[in-house]
């Protein structure tokens, strides 16, 4: 609980620090759209390069790889089966059934999942299996998602195939290409550029603090469709993941009871903030994409704690 609270207060003090620069005038609309510009063209590729380039492959890491790895690809396909659910249930249009989607489907599984496991889990078993549940999750991400969200964005786009090819993705293809061959990259290179992705979520989240600033807070509270997101994300399919995972352990394939746990509590990480970055790039509604962050991070102060208590009771 105090790891949690601790990650996610850690987000809203630097949220905080977008707000007031845009209370003081420091940041302003336009402003922050420059600011996407420089996180979705530099900041952001260099992290994802830089978190594959730098992930080396050892043998508990191959070992565990295949579970935990279709554990996210299995995961984040339920949750955009029940997003369709929910979004019909809800009546989106179609820029907000894509926004629904994706955030439902991506959780913040780098900047919230990595302290909470290594904590739980210390030694770096904990990180393994949390990096390898990241590159399932970010190699559905830089393509379903990218494509669901340009879908969304664009009626035009189911045409299309290049709108995959942008800096994120490009950054992608290559780390994996780096991990899977092992290629180094001397320390005097890697080291600032590792610095500088990693700058990211504190771009991302005082952008979102200026996004913060221009929403009003009785609508939010109000906001349904944040609180069902929520509660597929956060709660049932977690929950749905622990008893496949559960049935196959109890069916002959040999797991680590911490590894389940680790793949659960990736899979049951609140909203990522990248996804309102997103959003902003393409023109659609930032504004909700920030309300199911801040919705879905401050539940999963209670969801995470309970999520963790049921697998360790259920394993």
């Amino acid at each position: 609980m105090e790891i949690i609270f601790e990650q996610i207060l850690l987000l809203t003090l630097i949220c905080f620090a977008g707000i007031i620069a845009f209370r003081l005038k420091a940041v302003s609309a336009s402003n922050a759209e420059g600011l996407v510009k420089v996180i979705m063209k530099i900041t952001l590729p260099l992290l994802i390069f830089t978190s594959f380039a730098g992930t080396k492959l050892n043998d508990e890491i191959l070992m565990n790889f295949p579970i935990v790895f279709a554990s996210a690809i299995f995961s984040v396909g339920i949750l955009f089966l029940l997003s369709k659910i929910s979004a019909n249930f809800l009546k989106l249009d179609r820029e907000n059934t894509a926004l629904h989607s994706a955030h439902t489907m991506f959780g913040n599984v780098v900047f919230l999942g990595f302290p909470l496991l290594d904590a739980l889990f210390p030694g770096g078993e904990g990180l393994i299996y949390a990096t390898i549940f990241q590159i399932g999750n970010d190699a559905l991400l830089w393509t379903w998602g990218i494509f669901i969200l340009k879908k969304g964005a664009n009626k035009q786009s189911k045409h299309k195939s290049t709108h995959l090819i942008n800096p994120a993705t490009v950054a992608f293809a290559l780390g994996v290409v780096f991990m899977l061959f092992k290629i180094k990259i001397p320390e005097m290179l890697f080291k600032p550029l590792f610095g500088l992705g990693h700058t990211t979520i504190y771009l991302s989240m005082i952008y979102v603090g200026v996004v913060l600033a221009q929403i009003k807070l009785k609508p939010l509270v109000k906001n349904l469709r944040s609180y069902i997101l929520s509660f597929n994300k956060l709660i049932l399919a977690p929950v749905i993941l622990m008893l496949i995972l559960v049935l196959v352990k109890k069916a002959g394939l040999n797991i680590s009871q911490d590894a389940i746990v680790c793949a659960v509590l990736q899979a049951a990480m609140p909203c990522m903030v990248i996804i309102s970055i997103l959003a902003e790039d393409l023109g659609m509604n930032s504004k909700q994409a920030v309300e199911n962050i801040l919705v879905s991070s401050v539940l999963s102060i209670i969801t995470l704690p309970g999520v963790y208590w049921l697998a360790e009771m259920i394993m």
